[in-house]
């Protein structure tokens, strides 16, 4: 059998932490103040990680601590700063998205374990091992593998995976989402996501409403019925999402989860999962329950007509009541005073009184037939379900209030009495941790009553509220001697506050603030950066090169032909252009296998445009040229120079960059490029709205499809050949009236992406990119209105 995996809990507060751990987590997860992926959770404060560390290591529970966003140049210090108090503090890894800072902990702070955040986007075999040369423990997994994918992995690494088993779900692959950064200047990437898949869309295809309703919004992933799966796919630890939900929230989940494992571990082949427990995981929040795609579609995935908590049906609304404004309900679940209960149409409120029979009661049953006043509008047959059961609440309450802990350490406590000399008391834990400590008092003979071995282990066994419980008492004593009940109370008080300290301060380190040399990258302020033009097609190469593109990114939604690629060769060759051959950001193992040619061809060519870790690996394994995409999300000079250290010609600085944060990376690393005009992906999603309302086909690939938002802006919806979903922004981002601010950072490179214009409009605009850099044009209102957008060149992003 697999071994064990481990049940990683979130912790958006203390109270959460608390619950957590008192209900079974063998791990938690949490963020700081800063640099954490949950901005809008409470977090924790500098001064209460020490308290929450050591909390979590008194009980030998694992502490993740996220360090998960993306870092500005003008923030790297102060992540650093924190890196090394984590350290100090004795976390047992932080979690990160940002490449840069990624390295610079492995290389600078070698003592402090990292997990690669599912942020990174890790999702095959090859990107598995770039990380691996960085010295990585863990990956946290795209959600988007199935449990054989994740199996493949785990056969060919020996990376520590990590898979989420329960909770919400993002629509897009995670760091890959600029939706509500484009939107509304609020990052996902720096953990500020406004949630804008949880709105409503209409989805429209060629000029036709198809489909209304919450088209992005998927279900809650629950899979505590595949545990046996995911322990044979070789899963290391089971994560809960939840660091912005509640402390019963938290406990709640974390304590089916333990008993389900605990469960399959003890007696595999009778493994199961009882459908009263399925009923407590949904009544503590669920948007509808979902396997997503773990074993491998998408079909019952998304909750379309509700973003939010749907909570469990408790009754049938039969009649109305006496009063006009009492709902007359017969109940298939019981029912009391403060629970919540919403209907269909999603009117809620907060039960204040329920009536049976005419007389008012706390609690009823199943089977009643109650009257419960209602303000929202209902008829007869209609379904009432319960968001808030008050009863689940309240217990789940005790396990985060209660001065008395629940879950307890076990501990072997030897005492020795022996006349003419000093107490002497040991405490030893499960992990071989002892303590040892000696009375000030010598034992003296009895004058009175002699004390008993019965009476001293009664005493020694009072360990009141704290974590330890006695496994076992031994008495070594002499016989008629004293023993004062008060002295033995301190021996033994004194020897577990020191067991307490000793189990946490073995965590803690000495670890010293690096001192981070400036990257040498003698970079060069270039007066004239490179034009390059990404196409999807040999008429737009044709046309993009005839118009003055230095380099042409060449690749759209499906892969090119051989045939295709040698029109487009020979047409840059005869312009002195560079071809570059460009790779999708998402690669599941399988499509890799299927890459192979176009990595043989590109070493025909001037190399490859890479989106993808995996892509990196191989590139510099067979020494092919490459250009690192956007979806790298470079936000800093040191993610640049780790990606040129690595053998990139050129970096794609990230969407979501000023102007001056920009120029701080081409200040401190050459060779940055950036887009200045196209239309962004602001998602790409393995889920399709358009195949899961009229199917897929390969028509679909020629549809023009829109997602419409509640104010009318559109999102241009593209399908690739393998069947993803590619969300472009509302409007196109041009800096083309503004190039000389672009130019001024001392960017090497910039790029129209142009893969969605015609061949006469990619010619016309790469022309007038090109007059501009030359000279022969000025950037006065070329491109002005409200058709398009300079992104976050002069915005930013929180």
């Amino acid at each position: 059998m697999n071994k064990k995996p481990e049940l990683l809990a979130p912790a958006g507060d203390y109270n959460s932490l608390v619950a957590a751990i008192q209900n079974g987590a063998d791990a938690v997860y949490f963020g700081g103040s800063a640099f954490s992926a949950r901005g809008y959770a409470d977090n924790f404060p500098a001064d209460n990680l020490w308290e929450a560390i050591d909390y979590a290591h008194l009980y030998g529970v694992r502490v993740y601590v996220a360090v998960n966003t993306l870092i500005k140049d003008s923030e790297f210090s102060q992540a650093i700063d924190f890196l090394t108090e984590l350290c100090n503090m004795g976390v047992d890894a932080v979690i990160v998205q940002d490449i840069g800072l990624l390295a610079a902990c492995r290389s600078h702070l070698p003592q402090l374990p990292v997990h690669a955040s599912t942020q990174m986007t890790v999702h095959n075999t090859e990107s598995v091992k770039l990380l691996e040369q960085y010295g990585i423990k863990r990956v946290v997994l795209s959600r988007e593998m199935s449990l054989e994918e994740i199996g493949e992995l785990n056969d060919n690494t020996d990376m520590e995976l990590e898979v989420f088993v329960h909770g919400a779900l993002c629509i897009s692959y995670s760091g890959q989402c600029l939706m509500s950064s484009m939107i509304g200047g609020r990052s996902g990437n720096r953990g500020y996501c406004a949630q804008p898949c949880r709105r409503q869309y209409s989805l429209s295809c060629d000029g036709e409403i198809v489909a209304a309703g919450y088209l992005l919004s998927p279900k809650d992933l629950c899979a505590a019925r595949l545990i046996p799966e995911l322990v044979e796919a070789g899963a290391d630890s089971f994560k809960i999402e939840g660091r912005m939900k509640k402390p019963e929230y938290v406990g709640g989940v974390v304590s089916i989860y333990r008993k389900l494992i605990d469960r399959y571990f003890a007696e595999p082949t009778k493994f199961h999962v009882a459908e009263s427990e399925i009923r407590y995981l949904e009544q503590l929040f669920n948007r509808g329950f979902t396997s997503a795609y773990l074993e491998g579609g998408t079909r019952d995935m998304m909750g379309t007509v509700s973003p939010g908590n749907q909570g469990i049906p408790i009754g049938t609304v039969v009649g109305v009541g006496r009063y006009m404004d009492r709902a007359v309900v017969l109940l298939e679940e019981d029912l009391a005073v403060g629970d919540g209960i919403v209907s269909g149409a999603g009117e809620g409120e907060k039960i204040g009184v329920i009536y049976r029979a005419g007389r008012q009661e706390k609690s009823v049953s199943a089977g009643d037939t109650i009257e419960i006043p209602f303000s929202g509008s209902l008829e007869g047959g209609d379904v009432l379900y319960r968001t808030l059961d008050c009863r689940q609440i309240k217990q789940l309450q005790q396990t985060y209030t209660s001065a008395a802990p629940q879950r307890k350490i076990p501990v072997i406590m030897q005492l020795e009495a022996r006349f003419g000399h000093p107490l002497s008391l040991s405490v030893k834990d499960r992990d071989c941790n002892t303590v040892s400590l000696y009375s000030d008092y010598v034992v003296e003979a009895a004058k009175g009553k002699a004390a008993s071995e019965k009476q001293l282990r009664k005493q020694l066994a009072k360990l009141g509220n704290t974590a330890f419980v006695p496994s076992s008492i031994s008495i070594e004593m002499d016989e008629g001697i004293f023993v004062p009940l008060g002295v033995l109370n301190d021996l033994r008080n004194d020897a577990v506050e020191l067991l307490q300290k000793k189990r946490t301060e073995q965590y803690h380190r000495e670890c010293s603030k690096p001192s981070l040399e400036p990257v040498d990258s003698n970079a060069v302020s270039n007066t004239k950066p490179l034009l390059c033009v990404a196409v999807s097609s040999v008429e737009d190469a044709q046309a993009a090169v005839a118009a003055g593109a230095d380099v042409i990114y060449f690749a759209g939604w499906s892969m090119p032909s051989v045939d295709e690629i040698a029109i487009v060769k020979k047409q840059c060759q005869s312009h002195g252009t560079s071809l570059y051959l460009s790779t999708p950001r998402i690669i599941k193992n399988g499509e890799m296998k299927d890459l192979s040619w176009l990595l043989e061809e590109a070493r025909q060519c001037s190399g490859l445009l890479v989106a993808n870790m995996g892509i990196i690996e191989l590139a510099s394994e067979k020494e092919i040229p490459f250009v690192t995409d956007a979806p790298l999300n470079v936000f800093n000079h040191h993610s640049s120079a780790i990606l040129k250290n690595l053998g990139a010609q050129r970096v794609t600085a990230s969407a979501e960059l000023t102007l001056d944060e920009l120029g701080k990376i081409a200040d401190g690393c050459s060779g940055l490029e950036c887009i200045v005009e196209g239309n962004f992906e602001v998602m790409v999603s393995e889920y399709c709205p358009l195949s899961h309302t009229s199917g897929c086909s390969d028509s679909c690939l020629e549809i023009e499809c829109f997602l419409v938002d509640r104010k009318g802006y559109s999102f241009p919806l593209k399908k690739d050949e393998n069947c993803r979903m590619h969300l472009l922004n509302s409007r196109g981002l041009s800096m083309l009236d503004y190039l000389e601010d672009v130019i001024a950072t001392g960017i090497s490179a910039i790029r129209i992406e142009a893969r969605w214009e015609s061949p006469g409009d990619i010619g016309s605009l790469v022309g007038l990119y090109r007059q501009v850099l030359d000279g022969r044009k000025s950037t006065k209102k070329m491109r002005a209105g409200k058709k398009y957008t300079t992104g976050h060149f002069y915005r930013g992003v929180l």
